[in-house]
């Protein structure tokens, strides 16, 4: 019997760059568009609504998180208590991600019971009848959560990265929650938001399932009668020239460990240089092989885990480093974190480690696209930047062609010591 020699990784197969097939695409009478993912074996239908709306376009602190949290508590005609039970009788789930610029609702449903059930759902999305009993139970959980979150090293140093990321552009997203702010939330302020967001000029729709001529008349039908509105206005740049080299420091007390945020402004996810940053960023913090995880966790034993990552809004971006730490340990933390990311700027990166970096990072997308419903959320995320399926096409192609030298270029850009604003909680002296 053949053993397997574990020391020995597999043969890695080079991936040839592909175009996911194009969803067809249907304008219905007040404008949505809807994108349309061919799948005859799969009879539960998945409809996912994209809003552009999103916690940045918020008039006031918790309004739109709490508007679409409480959609399906909203209905004018059913209870929470019996709507709940109908949508458990027809297997449908309905789920919300609110995001900074974006709000995505998630529908699934059996395809022989979307006659039954979608009907009712429309009408809380459409119309909702906030209740002042579901606010206040929101509040209430709301309330409690931040008493509890604010004991956390690692939430308090995200809240303060946004505060000084956002600023004053985006004050009612940067401002810190309090149960102030949590309780001062009305149903007006929902149904005002809620009205002003959920238009036909906001919302796209992408489908995927078994979706023959019934159910698209279904589906069509059920969102023709969407109102206009006011379409969501650009976001507004944030001053880059703002927000380099602050230090901020808050001690909590009775904390062994510090969380540790490095953050800064950053690019578009248009810009050109996206995706050769992209693999800048798994080479440094984005994966288990990554170069802080190797000196941080592996070589140093400061942490269990580091982290980098880009969060996109807008025309912009925030790029963070994070990581919890030993209290004793934060100010070495911090230093490694800065020579990995001054040997980036001063060591070309060789091709073997560059090459697995790309192999991960190709990998990674197939996953991403695996599925019909996984294509689909993949081809919505991309339609928020303007882009199509032959995005995968080009994000692979590009991959394959950074060089170390680029990698070198972009990270005396990006990696510049002063450019990073620096976030420590907890136990640091």
């Amino acid at each position: 019997m053949n053993t397997v020699n574990r020391a020995t990784p597999p043969e890695i197969n080079p991936l040839e760059p592909f175009v996911l097939p194009k969803p067809n695409r249907v304008t219905l009478a007040n404008g949505i568009p809807v994108f349309y993912f061919e799948n005859p074996n799969l009879d539960l239908i998945h409809i996912l609504l994209q809003v552009r709306t999103g916690s940045l376009y918020q008039p006031k602190k918790h309004v739109c998180n709490f508007a679409y949290t409480l959609l399906k508590e909203s209905s004018p005609t059913f209870s929470p208590e019996d709507l709940s039970e109908k949508m458990d009788y027809y297997g449908t789930n309905v789920t919300v991600n609110v995001g900074m610029n974006k709000v995505q609702i998630l529908i699934s449903v059996p395809k022989n019971n979307l006659r039954q059930i979608l009907p009712d759902i429309a009408e809380f999305l459409i119309s909702p009848n906030y209740r002042e009993r579901s606010l206040e139970i929101l509040q209430d959980k709301e309330v409690k959560n931040l008493a509890y979150n604010e004991q956390k090293t690692d939430y308090c140093a995200w809240r303060i990265m946004w505060r000084e990321m956002l600023g004053q552009t985006f004050s009612a997203v940067s401002e810190f929650a309090t149960t102030s702010s949590i309780r001062s939330v009305t149903t007006k302020d929902l149904q005002d938001f809620h009205r002003h967001s959920f238009n036909a000029e906001n919302l796209t729709l992408f489908v995927t399932g078994n979706t023959d001529n019934d159910i698209r008349r279904q589906i069509e039908d059920t969102w023709k009668d969407v109102p206009h509105g006011i379409p969501a206005s650009e976001l507004p740049l944030i001053p880059v020239q703002n927000h380099h080299g602050g230090i901020f420091h808050q001690p909590m007390e009775n904390c062994l460990q510090s969380s540790i945020v490095l953050c800064s402004l950053s690019m578009d996810f248009n810009d050109p240089e996206r995706t050769a940053f992209s693999v800048l960023n798994t080479l440094t913090g984005g994966y288990f092989s990554s170069r802080l995880m190797q000196n941080l966790r592996e070589k140093q034993g400061l942490t269990y885990g580091i982290t980098s990552s880009s969060t996109f809004f807008g025309h912009q971006s925030v790029f963070a480093i994070s990581s919890d730490v030993n209290g004793e340990n934060t100010n070495r933390a911090v230093e490694s974190c800065f020579e990995e990311l001054q040997r980036l700027q001063n060591e070309p990166v060789s091709n073997e480690e560059l090459d697995m970096v790309k192999n991960y990072m190709a990998g990674l997308q197939l996953r991403a696209v695996d599925t019909t419903v996984n294509a689909m959320q993949k081809f919505a995320y991309w339609h928020c930047f303007g882009l199509d399926e032959t995005e995968m096409f080009r994000y692979l192609s590009e991959i394959k062609k950074v060089t170390p030298e680029e990698i070198l270029s972009l990270a005396k850009k990006h990696f510049s010591y002063t450019k990073f604003t620096r976030i420590i909680v907890g136990n640091y002296s």
